[in-house]
């Protein structure tokens, strides 16, 4: 091979095409990278191929997920840009962990305060509903009552309170003072009576029917006269306030009865006052000799039997029965054994007094 010579210019240069060489220097020519294709976009026609076959058993078949870092469906053409740029923005909120409730756009406004826009159907049905609730509702109805009943137990509990705490003199004097009083205590007395487990007078009602009928019946302190409607006996009804025509209105201390009249003195729940010795001393002058005296009170009112025993055996009585087993109520049967002048000076006792709580 003949040395590499550079022909002279004058006579023409041929063109002469070198093999790139490796830099090293080595000689060896160095191989090209392969470079990477983007990957093209498939066609409509292809993804929709491409989903008929994910949806055919047995191959994996991918489902695009939600939530807040899913990205947004593929939209149209036709879509906004401020679509797109609050999907970015919300997307961002969550990466960020921020993440804020949509609120809704404001109603226009007067005056700086919303204004409600209302159907006209809408608004003659709220227009009916005022009116409506205008008119007595039962619920109105029944916090009226509740309210008059709390003030009418209030007020049965003041006259109760008053009744235990005096004597039977001072208690006519209130009922004499104010008419409206006796018929509000035994309004309150009626829902008290609602609220006991029984009703100590229907065990005096059935204890007086097993006496002779012939027998002449005393009712102190009778309230509504129920026993004289119970029982085909002969009854003088008396309290300090006549309830109905044939009530004799009288202090139960004093009454205008004749003396050995009666066969049976009743006292049921009526033993108020702090002058019981004044109670059974006209008892006592009202019933004839081996008459019977029936008492019926609340269990709570009583300190010591004995010592009212004792009481009663000073007015001129014998115990002849007595039931205390009984819940609640406490029941008494004595006998007059002997006469005791009205006159005659005892000391005075009382029961405690039944102070009934707010319910």
């Amino acid at each position: 091979m003949k040395p590499f010579e550079v022909p002279p210019w004058e006579a023409g240069a041929e063109i002469v095409e070198f093999k790139p060489v490796n830099p090293s220097g080595n000689g060896v020519a160095a191989a090209k990278k392969p470079k990477k294709k983007k990957p093209r976009r498939k066609k409509a026609a292809e993804a929709s191929e491409e989903s008929r076959l994910s949806k055919t058993p047995g191959k994996f078949s991918y489902r695009q997920g939600g939530g807040p870092l899913a990205p947004p469906p593929a939209s149209s053409d036709d879509d906004d840009d401020d679509d797109v740029e609050d999907g970015i923005r919300a997307m961002h909120k969550v990466k960020s962990g921020r993440i804020e409730k949509q609120r809704p756009p404001t109603q226009a406004t007067k005056g700086g305060k919303k204004e409600l826009k209302l159907k006209p159907e809408l608004a003659q049905a709220a227009v009916e509903a005022m009116e409506a609730t205008s008119s007595p509702t039962p619920a109105a109805n029944s916090l009226a009552s509740k309210l008059q009943s709390e003030l009418l137990g209030g007020r049965f509990r003041y006259i109760n309170e008053q009744l235990y705490s005096v004597t039977s003199r001072k208690a006519e004097a209130l009922f004499r003072k104010d008419s409206s009083a006796f018929e509000a205590y035994h309004a309150g007395y009626r829902q008290q009576v609602e609220k006991w487990p029984t009703n100590p007078l229907n065990r005096i009602i059935k204890t007086i029917k097993k006496v002779p009928k012939t027998a002449i019946i005393g009712d102190f302190g009778c309230g509504e006269g129920k026993l004289a409607q119970s029982v085909p006996n002969k009854v003088y009804s008396m309290d300090l306030v006549a309830a109905r025509g044939d009530i004799i209105a009288c202090n139960i201390t004093d009454t205008p009865l004749q003396a050995q009249s009666l066969d049976v003195a009743v006292y049921c729940l009526s033993l108020m006052g702090t002058d019981l010795n004044e109670f059974f001393l006209e008892a006592n002058r009202l019933l004839k000799l081996h008459g019977s005296v029936y008492i019926a009170e609340i269990q709570s009112r009583f300190e010591d039997v004995r010592e009212f025993v004792r009481c009663l055996s000073a007015c001129g009585f014998d115990l002849i029965k007595k039931d205390v087993a009984v819940n609640y109520f406490y029941f008494f049967q004595f006998k007059k054994m002997r006469h005791v002048p009205k006159g005659t000076k005892l000391k005075a006792f009382s029961l405690k007094p039944c102070l009934y709580r707010k319910r």
